[in-house]
């Protein structure tokens, strides 16, 4: 775990917001800039969260909760230090699950700018611990993450960030009024845009076991953005291969860890007022190596889910109506156990405040068959009989 002294990273962050903002004011009076301090970036994003509801717990019992929690609290520094290169430091307040709030590294990287290599463009890289390819695409496109994960990291396959390199662009430029013909001004490469990368493979909060290193690659393609009703139509592509990050001895007694793949394929919709995806994947395992069978093989896996949010033509759109549906069945061969599924059902309305700063109020449901192991990776267990899991849920985004 890279976990931090949590008094330590606080202090500091509010010795640099409070330096911010006094080299602001120095500004402002015409005085000396501290070149530290120049194109210096601070930022927190916060999910203030109320939930009520069961969790399942093995056998068909439920445990009743009813708390308040800061589910989500992070603190980033950005820094130009040249033109073509930059830095971000991006700390993550946690909820362990004994109830202390932890804080430890979500993002730590030196990004590079490159010049345009033909169609490739708006080219740079990620070095260090940055961004995977795919959860930063896709939350930038489900704007309620503070709802709760996506379907793919609630199955438990995947995090957000990793330690490795990270290659990405956009293909063909920018698109022209991008926020006005989509709602949505990130990720806005005029015909689609990609994302390689080389990683540990066990996440940001995870150590590595392994000496594999994972590959990850994401292209999407914007087909029409010469059609103003169809500039916010995309497809994308996901592809992983690696090996899980679980050390296992077979039957031989050698020391074996479990293959890990996936494929994972979206179509997306956005315009101001709608916004709709729906994808599927299938995988070898996950991440972490937990999904396998009695001799260490990799399960085959399969999910998709839908999202759908539409903006009512009130408030000047700033209220939105919500659903989702994610299914994850952790073992298509029935290799563990028959019944492995579980489905989701969430639905709410979300009230935009100001800039990122939002409302939101939901209903959750999840199904689980009869020996599935539960999310996040958890896995198949014959005979589990989880019970239900229902939750309502209010968060507030805090955002600037």
């Amino acid at each position: 775990m890279r976990k931090l002294n949590s008094r330590l990273i606080i202090v500091a962050f509010m010795l640099v917001a409070l330096l911010s903002r006094q080299a602001r004011g120095n500004e402002e009076a015409n005085l000396n800039l501290h070149k530290s301090l120049e194109n210096l970036k601070f930022g927190i994003l916060a999910y203030l969260d109320y939930s009520a509801g069961q969790s399942p717990i093995a056998g068909g019992d439920e445990d009743n909760y009813n708390r308040f929690a800061l589910t989500r609290g992070y603190l980033t520094l950005e820094k130009e230090i040249r033109p073509w290169l930059s830095a971000r430091l991006t700390a993550d307040v946690h909820l362990e699950d004994n109830g202390d709030y932890n804080v430890r590294l979500k993002y730590y990287y030196a990004n590079i700018l490159f010049p345009d290599l033909g169609p490739l463009t708006n080219l740079k890289s990620e070095i260090g611990m940055g961004h995977m390819p795919w959860l930063d695409f896709e939350e930038h496109i489900n704007p309620y993450r503070c709802q709760g994960v996506m379907a793919v990291e609630r199955a438990g396959i995947f995090n957000s960030s990793d330690l490795g390199v990270g290659l990405m662009g956009y293909l063909g430029g920018k698109l022209p009024d991008a926020k006005k013909l989509t709602g949505n001004d990130h990720y806005d490469g005029r015909f689609g845009s990609w994302h390689i990368g080389v990683y540990n493979g066990p996440g940001y909060h995870a150590v590595e076991e392994n000496q594999n290193k994972v590959v990850e690659g994401r292209i999407t393609i914007r087909p029409l953005p010469m059609i103003k009703q169809l500039a916010g139509l995309q497809l994308s592509y996901l592809g992983i291969y690696g090996e899980g990050n679980t050390e296992y001895i077979d039957a031989n007694g050698d020391n074996v860890f479990p293959e890990y793949a996936l494929h994972l394929g979206m179509l997306s919709y956005e315009n101001p007022w709608v916004i709709f995806t729906g994808q599927y994947f299938t995988t070898l395992g996950n991440a972490s190596g937990s999904l396998v069978d009695a001799e260490f093989d990799a399960l085959e896996t399969m999910g998709y889910s839908f999202f759908g949010n539409v903006r009512l033509p009130v408030f000047d759109k700033r209220i939105s109506l919500f659903g989702r549906y994610d299914y994850f069945d952790a073992d298509i061969g029935d290799d563990v156990a028959e019944d492995t599924a579980y489905e989701t059902i969430v639905g709410g309305i979300a009230i935009t405040i100001y800039k990122g700063n939002l409302l939101l109020l939901s209903y959750e449901t999840t199904d689980y068959e009869e020996d599935s192991g539960g999310t996040k990776g958890e896995p198949p267990v014959e005979g589990n009989n989880l019970g239900n899991d229902n939750k309502f849920q209010v968060v507030l985004q805090v955002k600037f």
